[in-house]
This record gives C-alpha cells, sequence and structure tokens, in this order.
C-alpha cells in the first residue's frame, strides 16, 4: 500500500498567477527561513522565470510560502553572500505575497500535473510559453 503523504489530504491549489514552484527541503526551510530556501540557487531560463508573478515554496508537495520576485539576478557573492559565486544558476530578490495571495495558495497541495512521480527537477512553470 502506497504511503500518503501529509499533503495528499489538502486541497489543491487552482492556480490564479504565473507561479514559478520550487521545492526545497526540509533542512533548508529549517536552517533559514521559508524565503532563504526558496530564493535561490536555481537552474532556470532567466527570462522565462523573469515572467513569474509568484514563486510558491513546496516541502513534500505542499505550499509553504508565497512570495513577489521583483528582480532575479545570476548566482554571484555580490549579490547572495550567503551563497558565493554559482555559475549558471540564478535567484531572486523579492518579498512576501500580502495576505490575501498567500490564502490562495498556503496549504494547499501543488495538483498532481506537476508533481510527476520519479521527476527530479525541482522547479515547475504553472504557465505554457
Amino acid at each position: 500500500m502506497k504511503s500518503r503523504s501529509p499533503s495528499d489530504s489538502a486541497e489543491p491549489a487552482v492556480f490564479h498567477h504565473k507561479a514559478l514552484v520550487v521545492c526545497i527541503n526540509h533542512r533548508a526551510a529549517t536552517e533559514s527561513s521559508i524565503y532563504e530556501a526558496a530564493r535561490c540557487a536555481w537552474k532556470l531560463n532567466k527570462a522565462r522565470a523573469e515572467q513569474a508573478e509568484l514563486v510558491l515554496a513546496t516541502l513534500h508537495g505542499e505550499i509553504i510560502g508565497v512570495f513577489v520576485p521583483e528582480r532575479w539576478l545570476e548566482v554571484t557573492r555580490a549579490d547572495f553572500p550567503e551563497r558565493g559565486d554559482e555559475p549558471g544558476r540564478i535567484g531572486f530578490v523579492g518579498h512576501e505575497a500580502p495576505p490575501a495571495i498567500r490564502r490562495l495558495y498556503e496549504g494547499k497541495r501543488v495538483p498532481d500535473e506537476y508533481r510527476k512521480p520519479g521527476a527530479a527537477n525541482p522547479v515547475r512553470y504553472t504557465w505554457r510559453e
């Protein structure tokens, strides 16, 4: 019998925004803030990431943080001193979304079509180009 994660019983999110969904790990989320865990360092197409209205941080398929990216930057020591230089990776500078937007997503699960079994990429886009 397949074990269910805690988020399986949560209501699935309905995306009203162009959202970049990022999977963070428990250790990163507990050693710093959810924002810090979600904001870098991702292997992404910067132009496509800049289209995102929101970044949704997920843990085990549940949305636990909702952020508004203001700028996307290459991960360098100058912009992300806690990380150092990470060529080919980008991160964002932004802020937590307003409460009305957070209520749309936080505590909900990422819909199954965005959670492919065995998928290794920790990033999903909720829109198509």
